[in-house]
C-alpha cells in the first residue's frame, strides 16, 4: 500500500472528520484541498468502512454464481428492451468477442414505487432496484442495501472535509446530500481473466485500454479497487498509474465538483488501462438529489484571472447530460 508521502496520490487520514476537534478537521481539510488541487486523487484511510473482505467475498460469489438467464433478465434496457424501466439500476451484459467487462448498478434503496419522485412524477434517473433472485443469492441484496448506506455515512462525512477545505461551512453540503433523495450508486464491476480476451482500444501514446479516458459523472467518486492497479490520471507530463489499496478508498472529484468550483477542484481526466486479470472495481458514486442546485463560486485561493462562476444547474439535468456525454465517448460499460 503506497505511504502517504506518494506525492501523487496521498493517503489521508479521514477519522478527524467523525469526530469533534476542529483543528484536527482543517488539517484534513488542507490534505484534501492540496490533493485535489494536484493529481486529483487521493486514497482515505481509517474510513469506517469495516466491511470490505466481505464485500469483495460477496461480489465474487454474485459473479461467478450467475448465469446467463439470470444476467440477461436483470439486465438494464440497453441490453435487454423488455427492462424500459432499468436504464441505471440493472445487470450490464459482456458481449462475447467485443466486451469483457461485466458489472451490476444498484441506486438508493429508499426508491419505492411509493417514494414521491417516482409515484407522483416517475422523474428519470429514479428507479426501483430490481435484485437477483434471493432463494439463489441469499443475502445479497440484504448485504448491499446495508453497504450503501454505510457509504452514504461515510460519504456525508467525507463532504465536511470538503466543506472546509472550500471555505465553506462544515454542513454546507448536507441538505443537498440526503439519504431519502440522493441518486448515488454502487457498481460492482468484474473485469475477467480471458486466455482470448475481446479487442481492446489503443491510446495515442500506445497504451492499451480497457475504458477510455473520461471524466466522472458524479459530485465525488469513492473507489474500492485491492490488488490490481489499472487507473491512470492524465498529468503534464502524460498519463501516470495510480495505485491500488486493500484497506483504502481511491476518491476523485466528478464533474458537478467542478462545475460548483469554477474548476478550482477539477474532474481528473483519467483511464483504465488493459490488465488482463480477474480483478474486481466496486464505486461508490456520490450524488446530489435530482433538484438540488448549488450557486457555483470561487476559492480565495482562484487564480485571479478565473473565469466567472458558471451558472447554477440542478444535479439532475447535469447528471442527465454527463451520462449521455460518457455512453457517447466509451460505449455503453
Amino acid at each position: 500500500m503506497p505511504s502517504a508521502s506518494n506525492p501523487l496520490v496521498p493517503t489521508i487520514d479521514i477519522s478527524p472528520l467523525f469526530g469533534d476537534d476542529k483543528n484536527a478537521k482543517l488539517k484534513v481539510a488542507g490534505e484534501i484541498d492540496q490533493a485535489c488541487r494536484g493529481s486529483g486523487f487521493f486514497l482515505i484511510s481509517n474510513h469506517g468502512i469495516t466491511v470490505l473482505d466481505k464485500l469483495v467475498e460477496t461480489t465474487k460469489k454474485f459473479h461467478q454464481s450467475m448465469t446467463d438467464q439470470e444476467k440477461f433478465d436483470l439486465a438494464i434496457v440497453a441490453y435487454n428492451e423488455k427492462n424500459s424501466k432499468q436504464h441505471r439500476n440493472g445487470y450490464y451484459l459482456p458481449i462475447k468477442g467485443k466486451k469483457a467487462v461485466e458489472s451490476y448498478c444498484y441506486l438508493n434503496p429508499t426508491f419505492s414505487s411509493e417514494h414521491p419522485m417516482i409515484k407522483n412524477s416517475n422523474t428519470p434517473l429514479h428507479e426501483v432496484n430490481v435484485w437477483p433472485d434471493e432463494k439463489k443469492h441469499p443475502g445479497f441484496r440484504e448485504f448491499n442495501e446495508d453497504f450503501y448506506f454505510k457509504m452514504f455515512d461515510m460519504s456525508a462525512k467525507l463532504l465536511r472535509g470538503f466543506a472546509l477545505a472550500l471555505e465553506k461551512e462544515e454542513d454546507f453540503f448536507d441538505s443537498y446530500f440526503k439519504k431519502e433523495d440522493t441518486l448515488s450508486s454502487v457498481r460492482l464491476i468484474r473485469y475477467p481473466y480471458l486466455e482470448d480476451y475481446p479487442p481492446v482500444k489503443t491510446a495515442a501514446d500506445g497504451t492499451k485500454v480497457s475504458f477510455e479516458s473520461h471524466q466522472d459523472a458524479s459530485l465525488l467518486t469513492v473507489l474500492y479497487q485491492p490488488y490490481v492497479a489499472n487507473l491512470q490520471v492524465s498529468m503534464p507530463e502524460g498519463y501516470c498509474d495510480i495505485p491500488s489499496s486493500d484497506d483504502c478508498f481511491l476518491v476523485n472529484c466528478g464533474g458537478y465538483m467542478a462545475h460548483i468550483t469554477n474548476n478550482y477542484y477539477k474532474a481528473p481526466i483519467h483511464r483504465v488501462k488493459f490488465v488482463n486479470a480477474e480483478r474486481l472495481s466496486l464505486p461508490f458514486f456520490v450524488m446530489l438529489g435530482y433538484e438540488s442546485k448549488i450557486e457555483p463560486f470561487n476559492h480565495s485561493k482562484h487564480d485571479a484571472n478565473a473565469a466567472e462562476a458558471p451558472p447554477a444547474i440542478t444535479y439532475g439535468n447535469y447528471f442527465q447530460n454527463a451520462r449521455v456525454q460518457l455512453v457517447i465517448t466509451n460505449g455503453q460499460t
